[in-house]
């Protein structure tokens, strides 16, 4: 039987909601409260729930503790767990490098882990192309092309792994670097089936999606009320709303500019709802992650299923370069977020429509990436 080893950042997307942007540099004393809000945690269980469902059988061996033998005792599944190892409390990503070529020297033929893009980086030095890896996008930012699409996609791709069905090839890992620029950090190797990876992110020239956004934003301003309270969400295109709207956007987080002009720059999860709930027209305007086709759950999670719900379908506007939208395989755009609620639809799921220059649109299906 295959062996997997199985490894959680405890940490990871804690960020995202609190507008951190990662947890690379969390502040110790919130490593408790991250570590309680357990976001790494259940999206690795989601994974596991999924393996097992689809009939994915393997022996599985984890981690210590929080990083990944509580995940696999809360999917309630059988494993064993690495000895020998006394992570740190905090953990560091020292902790993740141990672990994981403590789980090569156990004998795992791959290694499914959650985390973003910081855990990758870290799995590039830990591990290199030593055993293949599943990632299950669990970060703030997962611009890499090893994780899968979803926790529910990585625990089919992990079934296809275990029953032979997924040849194994190398795979990019970006990140963020110093000066705020995506670049290729290593390479990591990961198996690909049926259920695609979400494919690394690419990016349009800033001159580009800029003066396409400028274009698109005249016609936006002009046709929205005086009463609009404008939600910009990340990237250039988007973030060209915030420059014609008069203020310098931040690009990583979700800005806000006001009625009576007043703007509110990189704001939390908690801090939106509020303004959402209570303002007259909320706007939002979202741009696209180039070569993933991502809506939701790629660096804006700031952008909650309460937040989307209480702003409606019909208040957002998408913006893409045309470059961006042609080169989407398949032609659909993604959300990967936390279920809006028990049986309840997410409002940008269907047809919607991108504006992709001045009076340039498409319409593209906006499907669960879960599903």
């Amino acid at each position: 039987m295959v062996r997997i080893g199985v490894l959680v950042n405890p940490i990871a997307g804690f960020g995202g909601m609190h507008a951190l942007h990662g947890t690379d540099a969390l502040d110790p004393r919130r490593y408790d409260e991250a570590v309680d809000a357990g976001h790494a945690t259940r999206r690795l269980v989601r994974a596991l729930v999924r393996f097992t469902a689809v009939g994915g059988e393997a022996s599985l061996t984890a981690a210590p503790g929080v990083l990944g033998a509580a995940a696999v005792a809360a999917a309630s599944l059988p494993h064993t767990v690495v000895s020998g190892l006394d992570p740190a409390s905090p953990t560091t990503r020292l902790d993740t490098l141990v672990a994981a070529r403590r789980l090569v020297e156990e004998g795992v033929d791959a290694v499914l882990f959650a985390g973003g893009d910081g855990t990758a980086t870290d799995l590039v030095e830990a591990l290199g192309e030593t055993v293949p890896v599943i990632g299950v996008p669990s970060g703030v930012k997962m611009h890499s092309e090893v994780f899968a699409r979803s926790p529910e996609a990585a625990g089919r791709l992990l079934a296809d792994f275990a029953a032979g069905r997924a040849p194994v090839a190398s795979a990019e890992v970006l990140d963020v670097g110093t000066a705020g620029e995506t670049g290729v950090v290593g390479v990591l190797r990961v198996p690909r089936s049926r259920d695609a990876l979400q494919g690394a992110k690419t990016v349009s020239r800033p001159q580009d999606a800029a003066a396409v956004g400028h274009a698109i934003a005249r016609e936006l301003l002009r046709d929205a009320g005086p009463q609009a309270t404008w939600i910009v969400g990340p990237g250039t295109t988007a973030g060209a709303v915030g420059e014609a709207l008069g203020f310098p956007p931040t690009l990583r987080g979700v800005d806000v500019r006001h009625p009576d002009g007043t703007v509110e720059l990189d704001l939390p999860e908690e801090r939106l709802h509020a303004i959402v709930t209570s303002a007259a027209d909320p706007v939002l305007v979202l741009g696209v992650v180039g070569g993933q086709g991502f809506l939701l759950g790629r660096g804006n999670q700031e952008l909650s299923a309460r937040v989307m719900a209480a702003i409606g379908a019909e208040r957002v506007r998408i913006l893409a370069t045309e470059d961006k939208v042609g080169a989407l395989f398949p032609p659909v755009l993604l959300i990967d977020a936390d279920a809006i609620g028990d049986g309840v639809r997410h409002p940008l799921l269907g047809y919607r429509r991108v504006h992709t220059g001045p009076q340039q649109s498409s319409v593209l299906k906006v499907v669960d990436a879960a599903a």
